[in-house]
């Protein structure tokens, strides 16, 4: 599951994600951020991506390609933002390695951390009084 809350008058996302988290559960998250930038999304936004205790297994690197389609392709109207991703079983980490690379062509600043802290100082962000269970 992926469950993902609007901070900071819209220039904060922070996703978490949950349980096993399917192909399609990503996609659906990537289509929520396009459906909701202009408006609860405000350009030049940043995200947490918050990968720790998911199960992302039945993600592929095919699944994080066609994510990197829908930042190239749908998302670069909305121009540059700033994604933290938190990950620190393998698999993850290999999986933001290639998201991180993909998201070049897309003027996406992305940075993988393994502590929370780390990553919202990185976004220049307080963490804020989360929505979302931690």
């Amino acid at each position: 599951m992926i469950v993902q809350e609007i901070y900071h008058d819209g220039l904060l996302v922070v996703s978490k994600c949950s349980g096993k988290v399917t192909s399609k559960e990503l996609m659906d998250s990537k289509h929520w951020m396009i459906n909701n930038f202009g408006g609860l999304i405000k350009p030049g936004f940043s995200q947490l991506f918050d990968v720790l205790g998911a199960d992302t297994s039945a993600l592929t690197d095919d699944d994080i390609h066609r994510v990197a389609h829908i930042n190239l392709n749908l998302g670069l109207s909305r121009g540059e933002f700033t994604m933290a991703i938190i990950a620190v079983d393998p698999y993850p980490i290999v999986l933001a390695k290639l998201h991180k690379l993909l998201s070049v062509a897309a003027h996406i600043r992305v940075d993988i951390f393994n502590d929370i802290d780390d990553a919202y100082k990185w976004l220049q962000f307080k963490k804020p009084e989360l929505l979302i269970d931690e």
